[in-house]
């Protein structure tokens, strides 16, 4: 072996391996550290991935997600919109998966509702963010629920969605977004409680 072949071997071995600090944007990002740039929780973001409604948790999916702002009720707005929150066993169907029918069908109920929330807003949100929009069309026959602590019977309805808008892919919203479209891929301002509940402002 030579002495200039001598030097190259021992330069390779000492010498510290320079990398670029410039990220790959292909490459995968863990969870949790997706999660904390995203500002949720890592299972809610999790959830998100396991339905298929973020293929791809790589840069600019987390980018696009972490942009995303929130939607909140004006007080213009009347009526305000619905939010339903769906909470679907990823294991049994993913949401990226359903069709319109599918997706209205999961949130069906039935609800303790009005009749005048009959025509209103609709969000579907998972994790509180909006995958679809569309409008309540109707209502069913009241339905016993379950019975307070006086024994008074409290009823709910089914309801049955129309499904206008959707977004299967949450790190890809449209950018040119008109209407109720213009709220998919953001986050929904909702309080505590039902399946069903106003949005926020």
């Amino acid at each position: 072996m030579t002495l200039e072949m001598n030097i190259r071997v021992w330069n390779a071995l000492l010498m510290p391996t320079v990398r670029s600090t410039k990220p790959n944007p292909d490459e995968q990002i863990p969870v949790a550290l997706a999660a904390r740039i995203v500002g949720i929780d890592r299972s809610s973001l999790a959830h998100l991935v396991d339905h298929g409604l973020v293929p791809r948790l790589d840069l600019e999916a987390v980018r696009a997600l972490a942009a995303s702002s929130e939607v909140a009720a004006k007080t213009t707005d009347s009526p305000g919109h619905l939010v339903m929150r769906m909470d679907v066993d990823p294991g049994r169907q993913r949401i990226a998966d359903m069709s319109d029918d599918e997706l209205s069908r999961n949130v069906e109920g039935p609800h303790r509702l009005s009749g005048s929330a009959v025509r209103r807003g609709v969000l579907l949100c998972v994790r509180s963010f909006v995958i679809a929009t569309g409008h309540l069309e109707g209502l069913g026959d009241p339905l016993p629920l379950r019975t307070d602590r006086r024994g008074r019977e409290i009823t709910g309805r089914t309801i049955s969605v129309s499904i206008e808008h959707r977004l299967s892919d949450l790190s890809s919203r449209p950018s040119k977004a008109v209407e109720d479209a213009r709220w998919l891929g953001r986050r929904a301002r909702v309080g505590t409680g039902g399946a069903v509940l106003p949005l926020q402002s």
